[in-house]
């Protein structure tokens, strides 16, 4: 088709030139006697006009070749725009996850395995993984406004807020809640989750987080609960200072407050806390409604304040020895 265009474009010039010559030469005959002259003029009246229509052409062509240009980068931008837009979401959040302190690589490994999904032919388990997806999700959205619960007892939690503490961790521990409302030994502490949670204590103490814990007895509880005494022996030996808190020693205005109240403060920036249901029978082991991770400034600074006021009436532990009750007859150094 193009070189069909070119051809007749050619004998259309060819056509012009020669039908303009032919006609500039009569008349040059009754101007000019020179028959020289005469086809000189003739030859030239022919040239200026095929320039003139190679001009016309190239200009036509030049229009043909900027529109078409014009279009492409029309569409080149239409193209990019497009492309930008559906980017321009996924930077604006990847920027987001940095300025949060988030790992973006973290971030990104999660995407790509779940893009990897595509592979799974077995429909339960991408059900299952949007479900956990959908679950986190929520936790974020809770966490964006301060709080956040669980229903049940968490064990993710607890041991994520351990594994990532950098400063400090104060927990109170009650008999209501670690020690299923009979012997610290037998309940919480000798659970799965509980070696779990004491291994992952002695590595934030290895790396320079001070742990502090409180456990509030409750009648008859004393010095002699043999079962107390071994798990305070046990976390003291792995740099966790440990306080004992007898129904004596609490102050007043506290005691309704520890019972059935348990919580843990993770680098004074977050509550984590258990929630248990009344107990309508002292038989009835209890039993956990909800657990809580709590943000809000007011709720943290009430909760560091007890704790501070519990630890500075809770008895060290070992006990301490009177110096002077140490060196009567039959003491022991």
């Amino acid at each position: 088709m193009f070189r069909s265009d070119a051809r007749t474009s050619v004998l259309r010039k060819i056509l012009v030139t020669s039908l303009v010559g032919g006609l500039t030469f009569p008349i040059t005959n009754i101007l000019v006697d020179s028959t020289a002259a005469q086809f000189g003029a003739a030859i030239g009246a022919g040239a200026v006009i095929l320039i003139i229509q190679f001009l016309i052409d190239f200009e036509r062509r030049l229009g043909v070749v900027e529109d078409s240009q014009q279009e492409q980068t029309t569409e080149i931008r239409h193209a990019v725009d497009e492309g930008f837009a559906k980017i321009g979401p996924a930077t604006r959040l990847y920027a987001d996850l940095e300025k949060a302190g988030l790992d973006n690589g973290t971030i990104s490994q999660l995407v790509t395995q779940a893009a990897a999904l595509r592979e799974q032919p077995v429909p339960l388990v991408t059900s299952f993984v949007k479900v956990e997806v959908e679950r986190m999700t929520r936790m974020l959205r809770s966490l964006r406004d301060h709080e956040a619960t669980y229903e049940g007892e968490d064990r993710d939690w607890l041991l994520a807020l351990t594994r990532s503490a950098e400063k400090s961790v104060d927990a109170i521990s009650t008999p209501g809640v670690d020690a299923a409302g009979k012997d610290f030994q037998g309940g919480f502490w000798g659970s799965d989750l509980g070696q779990r949670y004491m291994s992952l204590q002695r590595d934030a103490v290895r790396r320079g987080v001070r742990i502090r814990r409180i456990f509030v007895v409750e009648p008859p509880g004393n010095l002699d609960d043999l079962s107390l005494t071994s798990l305070c022996r046990s976390q003291a030996s792995l740099g966790i200072e440990v306080r004992v808190l007898y129904p004596p020693d609490i102050p007043n205005f506290m005691k309704n407050y520890l019972h059935p109240h348990d919580f843990i403060l993770f680098d004074g920036t977050m509550s984590y806390e258990i929630v248990q249901a009344p107990l309508l029978d002292e038989a009835e082991n209890p039993m956990v409604l909800y657990t809580r991770v709590m943000l809000h400034q007011y709720d943290l600074r009430e909760r560091t304040e007890r704790f501070g006021q519990l630890w500075e009436a809770a008895k060290p532990y070992p006990p301490e020895v009177d110096p002077l009750q140490d060196t009567k007859p039959g003491g022991h150094r």
